[in-house]
């Protein structure tokens, strides 16, 4: 524990190279959790393609996955958080926790949340809007609450590392989500994809996309999203 005190603590330098040899190097994270990331994405797929993402199913329906789904996740995330305040939250148990014990939940839990979302969502509302529009930059928020965050946490940055509390730990998540939803909506408003957006699009088609305009503008024009 020591040891990584001292290497979050430490310099940008000291912190990738450890990382890239010892911890989560690019190969490792494909080989670790790659397969449930595909997952997830061929899940989240076949939600549209079925419509339950686009709210084409009965709320009735909607209810029942949500309560399923919600109380089958609680359940056996109390039980996985009673098992590891059981081992005194050992580095072990926790990655078995996270590796084979959470995996079957992930996505129970998740299309729970989903449900509950889309029956709780007022369509057009000021928090649907900018969920959905934080939803839309999920890329940039992504990379942007990493910057953050290592900022915050790392030596280089502030040196928070390890010394917050889990409970404390919110002090900072909270201020993150709220600024997600802050500024994606503002930035979809006046372009058409999110910074980090438009750059995968436009290494992906090979050709540099229009970035100005809103997305609505983007379909009027009959531009492929």
């Amino acid at each position: 524990m020591a040891r990584e005190l001292a290497i979050g603590r430490g310099t940008w330098h000291d912190l990738v190279a450890w990382r890239w040899t010892h911890a989560v190097g690019p190969i490792t994270f494909l080989t670790v959790g790659g397969p449930e990331t595909l997952g997830f994405m061929l899940l989240g797929m076949a939600g549209l393609r079925s419509g339950f993402l686009t709210g084409d199913w009965t709320r009735r329906r909607y209810i029942v996955v949500a309560v399923t789904g919600i109380a089958i996740g609680w359940v056996g995330y109390a039980g996985i958080v009673a098992f590891d305040i059981g081992h005194g939250f050992d580095a072990r148990y926790v990655a078995l926790s996270w590796l084979a014990l959470a995996t079957p939940l992930r996505p129970l839990t998740i299309m729970g949340y989903a449900a509950a979302i889309i029956v709780l969502a007022r369509p057009g509302g000021w928090l649907t809007t900018r969920v959905s529009a934080a939803g839309r930059m999920a890329f940039s928020n992504y990379l942007g609450t990493t910057m953050i965050c290592t900022t915050i946490f790392y030596g280089y940055g502030l040196g928070l590392y390890g010394e917050l509390s889990r409970a404390q730990l919110y002090l900072v998540v909270v201020p993150i989500w709220l600024l997600m939803l802050a500024w994606s909506k503002p930035w979809l408003d006046r372009f058409r994809y999110g910074p980090l957006e438009w750059l995968w699009r436009s290494l992906s088609r090979f050709a540099w996309q229009p970035m100005r305009g809103s997305p609505s503008a983007a379909s009027r024009s009959g531009c492929c999203e």
